[in-house]
């Protein structure tokens, strides 16, 4: 089957070069556009060819362009805390080792697809992809972003198209595959694609930053598309862009319009897509170096780059407590720099998010600073409590959770180190107090206020202060 389906796309393509050539559109490419541009010879409409595409196979143009943007020679050794999926060996046979290793900025390779639906499956093409990579400057900073874009021009020539995207992936280095989205999307497509054309994906590492944008800016933005980001937070300017939601209609259109047109408003709506593609790669890399940004200044971040703070700070937190592996590959006093940082992150957050103060206070105590804890938790204790309200909060409420959760651990605290059952007993009495009258002994799942396990440990505690021995004997 394979074989035959081959051949009748060998006859396509004789095809379409005998009829390019009985219209006259056939013959040696000529220069045009930038220095190196050339017309291709089959089916280059002129929209195209005043833009610097050159050949790149049958039915597919090629073009490479560099745009101004400034990048860091060196890497933070903190990046791998927003971005996890560096969290790993560089190369892919040692993904997932552990190891906190910070990979160079020549390195990263963006890529970006734009497909024939929004949706993946067996019917959905590819027509055009982008990749883009860091070019040194003149000092030891990265001064441009070098963007190679491969357009096919119509379904015969999908497998010079992938062939050549292919090329593109041959590095002798290992590189990180950054996207947006690009794991559950684009480099499926192109697996697919490449499978059922009979061609071998070479393992890929990956990076998608979509992942690490919503831990940011979900609760804050009204959504997480790559457009909302760039325009919201990066402050880029996408205005007059067509959304990359139009571009299977505009290839369509192309392709009814005859791919050997010399240009008109098919082709010419084709290159908005071929140029919302470039941008969408710039504002990718902008991305990249704004978690870069993040990742060397923390503490600066929640202002300049309108972040959310809770979730910075619990992010520093938890790779430090829970996921040892991040710190690996440190030396003393990095290690030591970056748990004074997450100290810091945290404190400043406990000002404004309750979860981040009641953390803190969790922190202070672990480290004998029983006196600090418990400033924060009476802090804690004198809040209003509100239920998040909408699908969207944005975590400076003080749930019902959060307070009993104080108030048991104030409870904890004046026991074990005030001594004093009864103002224990009294925290106790004020955490049950939280529960609605008439929830007592109904499940979780029909509670609103206090989690069954958390009711539970209180009702516990309270019948433990009260039959404790001595406990009266204190009262009168």
């Amino acid at each position: 089957m394979a074989q035959n389906l081959r051949a009748r796309l060998t006859r396509i393509r004789e095809q379409r070069r005998d009829g390019a050539a009985s219209i006259g559109t056939a013959g040696p490419a000529k220069p045009a556009g930038p220095a190196g541009a050339a017309v291709y010879a089959g089916a280059g409409p002129e929209a195209m060819q005043r833009t610097g595409w050159i050949p790149a196979g049958d039915l597919v143009l090629r073009r490479t362009l560099t745009l101004p943007l400034s990048m860091p020679g060196v890497l933070p050794d903190t990046l791998p805390l927003l971005l996890p999926d560096l969290i790993g060996g560089t190369t892919p046979d040692r993904a997932g080792s552990g190891t906190f290793r910070v990979p160079r900025v020549e390195q990263f390779l963006f890529f970006d697809l734009e497909t024939t639906g929004l949706s993946g499956g067996a019917g959905t093409v590819a027509f055009l992809a982008a990749f883009g990579r860091f070019v040194p400057g003149p000092s030891e900073e990265f001064s441009g972003l070098e963007i190679t874009q491969i357009l096919l021009l119509d379904y015969p020539g999908e497998e010079d198209f992938l062939e050549a995207v292919l090329g593109l992936l041959k590095f002798q280095d290992p590189f990180f595959l950054t996207t947006y989205n690009g794991k559950a999307f684009d480099s499926q497509i192109l697996k697919t694609r490449c499978l059922m054309n009979g061609l071998a994906l070479p393992p890929l590492l990956q990076a998608d930053l979509l992942y690490p944008a919503r831990r940011l800016w979900k609760r804050i933005l009204p959504n997480c598309s790559q457009a909302t980001v760039e325009t919201m937070v990066l402050g880029l300017d996408r205005s007059g862009d067509p959304p990359g939601s139009m571009a299977p209609g505009i290839w369509f259109d192309f392709l009814r319009a005859g791919a050997g047109l010399s240009g008109g408003p098919e082709a010419a709506a084709l290159q908005g897509i071929c140029d919302h593609n470039v941008r969408d790669i710039f504002g990718l890399a902008s991305l990249f170096r704004t978690f870069t940004d993040i990742a060397a200044a923390p503490l600066d971040a929640i202002r300049r780059f309108y972040c959310d703070g809770e979730n910075l700070a619990l992010r520093w937190r938890r790779a430090l407590r829970h996921d040892p592996r991040s710190g690996e590959g440190l030396d003393p006093a990095a290690r030591k720099e970056l748990e004074e940082t997450a100290f810091a992150l945290l404190r400043e957050a406990a000002e404004i998010y309750p979860r981040c103060c009641l953390r803190l206070a969790f922190d202070l105590r672990a480290g004998g600073r029983y006196k600090e804890g418990r400033e924060r938790l009476l802090f804690l204790r004198n809040r209003r409590t509100t239920e998040p309200a909408g699908e969207k909060p944005l975590g400076r409420e003080c749930t019902v959770s959060i307070k009993a959760l104080a108030l048991r651990t104030l409870a904890i605290d004046a026991e074990r180190q005030l001594g004093r059952g009864d103002l224990a007993l009294a925290y106790v009495e004020e955490a049950l107090a939280l529960e609605p009258a008439g929830t007592a002994g109904e499940t979780a799942a029909a509670n609103p206020a206090l989690p069954r396990s958390l009711r539970e440990d209180l009702e516990r505690r309270r019948e433990r202060l009260i039959h404790k021995p001595g406990f009266w004997n204190k009262l009168i």
